[in-house]
């Protein structure tokens, strides 16, 4: 088993992933590190099946930034509640700024803040 290299950070709020392509939402954010996100929605998602998403940066109030992305389903799994699946995903496409937004949000909430 691989060892993870990411700090994950959870998210409290209710984020919604809203597919870039349909307008539809994939599901929220479970917990969320500089490279990766576990999605938590109401279907299995394909391992590989690759989406481009977008989602609140979290933490940051009513004018939050967008962050645009593209991320690969690397694993899916029920979870314990009703019509809900955990989903594993790397982020294969991000912005430089849209990285550098992740890192400081990474880094405030490694810190406690």
């Amino acid at each position: 088993m691989s060892e993870r290299r990411s700090v994950r950070k959870r998210v409290s709020e209710s984020l919604p992933v809203i597919d870039g392509m349909t307008g539809a939402p994939l599901g929220r954010i479970g917990n969320l590190s500089t490279d990766g996100l576990m999605l938590i929605g109401a279907r299995a998602l394909a391992e590989r099946q690759v989406f481009q998403v977008h989602f609140p940066l979290p933490g940051t109030g009513a004018s939050a930034p967008r962050l645009e992305v593209g991320i690969q389903c690397l694993w899916s799994e029920a979870a314990s509640g009703e019509h809900s699946h955990w989903t594993g995903c790397h982020i294969i496409s991000i912005s430089p700024d849209g990285q550098e937004m992740l890192d400081a949000w990474v880094t405030r909430a490694a810190e406690g803040g």
